[in-house]
């Protein structure tokens, strides 16, 4: 009785830990992007960002939804999109480089915030989601316009209403959305400790291992990754974090699954938001999986052998604790 009375509170205790982790990083992120929309900078972003659709393919008025994507969120992005008077509508192809962009740079602020908590430096993140991300689908836009793929018309079914303007109305929808994360990170943590009682987190950790030995990420950080890849960092951002935390995983593994994840994350809400738009979902599911495989594997292929010094300047932080830069068995 003891032991059971004990075990529950480690596990409120893991609970309120994860949860205030998580939330003192997107509450104030949440009010300062708000305030940055209020006072205009999404309108700066959006006319550096306009004159570069055309080298995706997009027309220049989608730099909007792409602008308010990278600061908020899919579902945003999309509402703009669905109040957008597009004359031609879009292509499956080019719904589907929008959608894979999507996929890759929303929601920055926040999520970079979470990753630079995780201990991967925010410019690492910001290089990889977003340059990286565009580069991709620079590629992709020119492939399918050399080989007329995906040329008919797309089919767009995007039931979101506009964002209502009036103040209080954010600030509910921002506390429900807050308590909507404190619930699955309460079904998160539930879940894993019945995984670790009957073994089945074990499985996963060994199913997982073959594809993280590939890209080169050691196999303590597969819980990180499953609950990245399938809730994403905001859903699951505390418990990365505290797992990061506990010192068990490599520095170069904590960057390695931070990356994969912030590529890869989601997979089953997002992809399935933005196949409302008509985006291929090879393309952005799983082509999405292969570049960000080939991805991870190339970064840390290329700097593996880089100085432990190289990599604190460069790609991982503070955050990261001291036991994980020693011989970790």
């Amino acid at each position: 009785m003891d032991k059971s009375i004990k075990k529950s509170k480690d596990i409120v205790k893991n609970i309120f830990e994860i949860t205030y982790e998580l939330f003192r990083i997107m509450i104030p992120t949440l009010i300062i992007v708000k305030i940055l929309q209020e006072l205009g900078f999404v309108d700066i972003l959006n006319n550096l960002l306009s004159p570069l659709m055309f080298l995706v393919g997009l027309p220049e008025e989608i730099g909007i939804v792409v602008t308010t994507t990278i600061l908020t969120s899919p579902y945003t992005g999309l509402a703009v999109l669905a109040g957008l008077p597009l004359e031609n509508g879009l292509t499956s192809a080019q719904a589907s480089v929008l959608g894979l962009l999507i996929l890759f740079a929303h929601s920055l602020p926040i999520e970079a915030l979470i990753c630079r908590r995780a201990g991967v430096r925010i410019r690492a993140t910001i290089f990889v989601r977003l340059i990286l991300g565009f580069l991709f689908c620079v590629m992709l836009h020119q492939f399918l316009n050399a080989t007329n793929l995906l040329s008919s018309q797309a089919t767009i079914i995007i039931p979101f209403s506009e964002p209502s303007p009036i103040l209080l109305d954010w600030v509910f929808n921002q506390i429900k959305t807050l308590f909507i994360i404190f619930i699955i990170i309460v079904l998160i943590v539930i879940l894993i400790e019945i995984f670790k009682y009957i073994g089945i987190q074990r499985l996963i950790e060994l199913s997982l291992k073959p594809f993280l030995n590939l890209i080169g990420v050691g196999e303590r950080a597969s819980t990180i990754a499953v609950v990245g890849v399938t809730l994403g960092i905001g859903f699951g951002g505390g418990l990365l974090i505290q797992e990061v935390k506990s010192g068990k995983i490599k520095y170069k593994d904590v960057f390695g699954v931070i990356t994969l994840i912030g590529m890869l994350h989601s997979v089953i809400e997002d992809t399935g938001l933005v196949s409302l738009m008509g985006a291929n979902i090879f393309i952005t599911l799983l082509l999405r999986c292969i570049l960000t495989l080939l991805c991870v594997y190339l970064i840390l292929k290329i700097f593996s052998n880089y100085s432990e010094d190289f990599w604190k300047k460069y790609l991982v932080n503070e955050n990261i604790p001291k036991q994980s830069y020693g011989n970790i068995s």
